[in-house]
């Protein structure tokens, strides 16, 4: 049987459960234990947590369907321009078509032209000039 301390106890934390809205609560203490569930909003949460994480799901495989990257043939330093004083070979935004050069990347203190792989508009660069890249970094996000 409770005791009427006890249950007073329970009753304030079934309105604790409702005022707050709250799924469940759960009380422990040296020798006993009591949890209170509420089943409204229990289903409730676990029906929004699902809801949520579809529609997060959704997103990222929608995203990335259109934009590809150009990734980096080899290992060493990328350069934006053909010279320090020149205009760089592309910028975000610009279209490029397949053949067109996008950045040299010198490696063995040799320069090599990097070339588009595909058509498309150049959305982010994702390199600084200068910086070293390894093989099969994305240099370019492209759609």
């Amino acid at each position: 049987m409770i005791d009427k301390k006890t249950s007073n106890q329970i009753d304030l934390l079934i309105k604790k459960l409702k005022d707050n809205e709250l799924g469940s609560i759960k009380v422990t203490n040296k020798t006993d234990s009591i949890e209170i569930t509420n089943a409204i909003y229990s289903s409730l949460q676990n029906v929004q947590q699902s809801t949520s994480k579809s529609i997060i799901q959704n997103s990222q495989s929608e995203e990335p369907s259109n934009i590809l990257s150009i990734d980096s043939p080899m290992v060493g330093i990328v350069y934006m321009t053909p010279k320090p004083s020149s205009p760089p070979f592309v910028k975000s935004g610009q279209k490029v078509k397949e053949g067109d050069t996008i950045c040299l990347i010198e490696a063995m203190k040799t320069f090599n032209e990097i070339k588009s792989d595909k058509d498309g508009v150049i959305k982010s660069i994702l390199v600084k000039n200068g910086e070293a890249v390894e093989f099969g970094q994305p240099l370019f996000e492209i759609s």
